[in-house]
């Protein structure tokens, strides 16, 4: 297992596999990442993710862009699937194109699946997404109960768009289909933050009060709530050190670098050139966990 300079082991991958998404969420922060032409392969995801996991990473989430519309996405699935030490594939996802995956997806390994519904008021959700396609979501997240994948439900909370929308109704629709939540605070640039952040102490105090805090995660430390038999776990990340220093993840971009933080640019390790000319890119895997630091510090 590696550990950086803040003591804190890398165990985790966030991998985005392209930058192409078929929504406009306002609010999108894209992995922090900029846009470019060069993708990694299949076979070169693969490559990397071996790397890692040699070295203690046995957890791989891969995400976008919308990684649903890479039509080669069942074969990353499996490849990441057939390398020793990996113990849990899940996939970040709006949804949109889910129900048509689901199966094929569970077949070459995905284990779980992070489904973004901001809303389940029609109107607040296109406004999020400006797409109308809450039901082809609902759909979605319905098949892949179906097929045995593992479902949370991601919700970011936006102050006068849906913080008003009642905690309970949620909990209710994850009950309903098996699913769990993960309620997450609003992270953007200034103006964003000015116009939409809301805390989530409020919703905190709220579970304290119909639930029961279940334990913490590993990544992150995050809270997790047990209401009414529906797992509710919250991210809250913006200013909070101790977000940071319970960070275990390393993050890959699309063209093949390195993101030791979400919310850097200037620390970003590339590999793909190294990988594609044949070499060893396990010293660059060390270098980017020794670049990694806490953006929040206590």
């Amino acid at each position: 297992m590696v550990v950086d300079k803040f003591g804190r082991p890398v165990t985790s991958l966030r991998i985005s596999v392209n930058y192409e998404c078929n929504y406009n969420c306002f609010f999108c922060h894209k992995e922090g990442i900029e846009s470019t032409n060069k993708l990694m392969s299949p076979e070169e995801i693969e490559k990397v993710v071996r790397v890692c996991a040699k070295y203690g990473v046995k957890k791989v989430k891969i995400t976008g862009g919308e990684p649903l519309l890479r039509r080669d996405l069942e074969e990353i699935v499996r490849r990441i699937a057939e390398v020793d030490g990996i113990e849990d594939i899940s996939l970040v996802t709006n949804g949109y194109l889910l129900k048509e995956r689901a199966s094929s997806l569970k077949k070459s390994g995905l284990n779980r699946v992070n489904v973004s519904i901001h809303s389940l008021n029609p109107d607040a959700y296109r406004r999020i997404t400006g797409i109308d396609g809450l039901h082809r979501v609902i759909d979605g997240v319905d098949e892949a109960i179906k097929v045995g994948l593992g479902v949370k439900i991601n919700r970011v909370i936006l102050k006068g768009v849906n913080d008003e929308e009642k905690l309970d109704e949620l909990i209710k629709f994850a009950k309903e289909r098996n699913a769990s939540l993960q309620i997450i605070e609003l992270e953007g640039d200034e103006e964003l933050m000015r116009g939409y952040h809301v805390s989530l102490d409020e919703i905190e105090e709220e579970l304290n009060k119909i639930g029961r805090l279940k334990g913490r995660k590993d990544l992150h430390d995050r809270p997790i709530y047990e209401v009414d038999g529906v797992e509710v776990e919250l991210v809250k990340a913006y200013r909070n050190p101790d977000f940071c220093m319970h960070c275990t993840r390393m993050r890959i971009t699309p063209d093949g670098m390195f993101k030791p933080c979400l919310f850097r640019k200037d620390n970003l390790v590339p590999f793909l050139d190294k990988l594609r000319g044949g070499k060893e890119i396990d010293s660059l895997f060390f270098l980017a966990v020794s670049r990694r630091e806490p953006f929040y510090k206590g």
